[in-house]
């Protein structure tokens, strides 16, 4: 369907390099990534609206490289959606069919469903200055997919929605998706919005894609320090790889005092003996245990102090100190459990790391 083959650009000073991703025929893929990363950038020149200053932009095999922007069969949703301020609703959503010369016998028929689909019938003679916020999604939203493209791009539209309204415009465009199969290509920075939008997710920091893969993938394991820091994984230990076996590999972390067992996992390169990595853990998997907790194999086992508590919700975050150590380790309890021990801080305490939950970070 859609793929970028080694698509580099440049913003000013920015650069991005070498971008290769792929977005198959139906698939939801999210591009993530923080403010600044090149996200937008990367959008503009899929579109061509930014010059590519090296690689091709292919649409179902198609190089797009002599394509016009109005001529790439995309359907295309803006952060600020774009709708003309002096067109009705209705107008808007007929300008893409319109300007690429379509029969309305044949783009009609598409409105008529998008505009039923999207709860909008009410609004056609209405301009943009007259609607919500709500309102004017839903209409940009219909204009986008009013062309019958096979693909959809948007930057962020719904980044300045309410939570609610949000949620709600997610389960629109799954529907929509399902009921038209095109493809679709979403930028955002949000983690909850890319978790729950994306088939497949690539994650772009700093104009370089550090990993594309099912979201799960992503989520599980992390390719790289730069994406185990932007999913918010903050207990990561930098050590050195002592030994490689074939399903673990044991790095030496001198901020624990101690060696911790990494599963290895099938994606990604395999580590070297004597190089080195950082190994994370959630803190969600974290487990805090009785201060006379034994240690067991398939745990390393620190003693400490906890130094804060902060409690959210049905969530409790601590922040847990080992003896002999300036290292702070963050981990999440459950309320209930926070309760049931009577934690306090400065209080002592053991924490487990599992083995199984410990990921190999590689720069």
């Amino acid at each position: 369907m859609l793929e970028l083959d080694s698509v580099s650009t440049q913003a000013g000073t920015f650069r991005l390099e070498d971008a290769r991703l792929t977005v198959a025929e139906g698939e939801s893929h999210v591009l993530l990534g923080p403010s600044g990363s090149g996200k937008t950038t990367l959008l503009e020149a899929i579109i061509g609206l930014r010059p590519l200053t090296g690689g091709r932009v292919l649409l179902e095999g198609h190089d797009l490289a002599k394509v016009a922007v109005e001529r790439r069969r995309m359907g295309y949703l803006p952060q600020r959606l774009g709708l003309f301020p002096h067109l009705t609703a209705q107008q808007n959503i007929q300008y893409g069919p319109r300007a690429l010369h379509l029969d309305p016998a044949e783009y009609q028929p598409v409105i008529d469903g998008l505009v039923e689909a999207t709860g909008i019938t009410h609004l056609l003679d209405r301009t943009p200055d007259t609607l919500s916020g709500g309102e004017q999604q839903r209409v940009a939203l219909a204009r986008a997919l009013a062309a019958r493209t096979p693909i959809l791009l948007l930057d962020e539209p719904f980044a300045a929605l309410n939570e609610s309204l949000r949620q709600e415009m997610w389960k629109l465009l799954k529907t929509l998706q399902a009921r038209h199969g095109f493809a679709v290509l979403m930028i955002t920075h949000d983690l909850t919005e890319a978790f729950y939008m994306g088939d497949r997710i690539s994650v772009l920091i700093d104009g370089r894609i550090h990993q594309t893969g099912t979201k799960d993938e992503v989520w599980r394991h992390p390719g790289t320090l730069a994406v185990a820091d932007y999913l918010g994984i903050h207990n990561i230990f930098a050590g050195t790889v002592s030994r490689v076996d074939a399903a673990a590999v044991l790095v030496d972390c001198p901020s624990l005092g101690g060696s911790l067992l990494v599963p290895l996992v099938s994606e990604g390169t395999l580590p070297t003996a004597g190089e080195s990595v950082h190994v994370g853990i959630r803190a969600e998997y974290v487990v805090f245990r009785d201060v006379e907790y034994p240690p067991r194999d398939d745990e390393f086992v620190l003693r400490g102090k906890v130094t804060t508590v902060l409690v959210t919700g049905r969530v409790a975050t601590l922040q847990f100190q080992p003896f002999g150590s300036d290292l702070t380790l963050e981990l999440s309890v459950g309320r209930r459990l926070l309760r049931r021990i009577g934690l306090d801080i400065d209080q002592t305490a053991t924490v487990a790391l599992p083995h199984r939950d410990l990921l190999l970070l590689q720069s």
